[in-house]
């Protein structure tokens, strides 16, 4: 039944059942909808290989930059994918100082939550709400469409498995204040989005307070691979602010490490959008739909990364069970200096 035989039989006066005009509407609606976004979706496709080139910039390292790109090439071989690695800070600065010389190099990017916020606070990041979106949960993309996160690291409490039996090991954060821990728990020096987000999901008089007999057990080291490494070496008990996958990463080759998370745990998400001036803007759909598609997720969980969509779980269930996450807030990004310089003040200051 078509709605022109729906409309003939109102015409004679006949009734139909409201069920049946509803189901024949839906119909004529989806077999309207579903051709049209077959046809967009190869109409992007086409002018995507017209485009013939896509320019990712990745804070991944270069094998897991290249590990993606290729992935991609494999599916869409008439677009040559290349990619410029580097940190989230030197990625930022290539990025400004590109933009102020009138140069729009970049199709899509890549970066940590503080940058990702500043790109699109920024107006950089390009509004696009991916058909891929709707499998990955609030907090893992932005309401407007400019990011979405790919993969996630949670800060976890690693810890020395020769240096701390299993009746010691710590439950809370609270746990970390114990004597035992005094001068044996190592951090990074630079957590600041990890201490702006405890504080703000503590409450910042209390988790100041909390702060500040924490930094009585702590000692602080440049970088979150090396503090897992000082932790597998025994120069520190455990090791806080360092995530979970840097520990695991350790574990096969032997070293006597393992790890719990503490609730809340800070969730360090990888925000990744399309530039607003992306030289090649249909190429960069295709991208984003790719990282965000299972296949793309898939090639992301092969890094030895925690993928952020809800169907491509990580290879290890630990690595997200019982977790209550917690994001940077915008108060803390917008503010990421003040925050800095309370951190300074508290752990860097002794």
């Amino acid at each position: 039944m078509n709605l022109s035989l729906v409309s003939r039989v109102w015409s004679l006066g006949l009734r139909v059942p409201v069920c049946t005009v509803v189901s024949v509407s839906l119909l004529a609606a989806l077999t309207t909808i579903i051709p049209r976004q077959v046809a967009d979706a190869q109409d992007v496709k086409t002018k995507a290989e017209a485009e013939g080139k896509l320019m990712f910039y990745a804070t991944f390292n270069a094998t897991d930059s290249k590990a993606l790109t290729d992935a991609f090439k494999q599916l869409y071989p008439k677009i040559d994918a290349t990619f410029y690695r580097a940190t989230d800070a030197a990625l930022m600065e290539r990025i400004l100082t590109e933009s102020r010389a009138g140069q729009n190099l970049w199709d899509v990017a890549v970066m940590t939550s503080f940058y990702g916020h500043n790109l699109k606070k920024r107006g950089m990041f390009a509004l696009y709400d991916s058909p891929e979106r709707k499998y990955f949960r609030p907090g893992y993309k932005d309401d407007q469409g400019a990011w979405t996160s790919i993969y996630t690291n949670y800060a976890a409490f690693g810890y020395n498995t020769r240096a701390v039996p299993k009746a010691s090991q710590p439950k809370s954060y609270n746990d970390l204040l114990k004597p035992e821990w005094k001068g044996n728990i190592g951090m990074d020096s630079k957590a600041y989005e990890w201490f702006g987000t405890m504080l703000k999901a503590m409450g910042e008089e209390k988790g100041l307070a909390y702060m500040r007999e924490l930094a009585k057990q702590t000692q602080l080291r440049a970088g979150r691979t090396l503090l897992a490494q000082l932790v597998a070496a025994g120069e520190f008990k455990g090791g806080l602010t360092a995530y979970s996958q840097t520990f695991e990463v350790l574990k096969p080759s032997g070293a006597p490490v393992d790890w719990v998370y503490l609730n809340p745990v800070f969730a360090n998400i990888h925000p990744t959008g399309i530039s607003a001036k992306a030289p090649h803007p249909n190429a960069s759909r295709l991208f984003m739909d790719f990282v965000l598609s299972k296949r793309g997720q898939e090639v992301v969980r092969a890094m030895n990364r925690i993928p952020d969509r809800i169907d491509t779980p990580p290879e290890q269930a630990r690595l997200m069970e019982g977790i209550k996450p917690v994001f940077a807030p915008t108060e803390v990004l917008e503010d990421f200096q003040r925050y800095g310089k309370m951190f300074e003040e508290i752990f860097g200051g002794r």
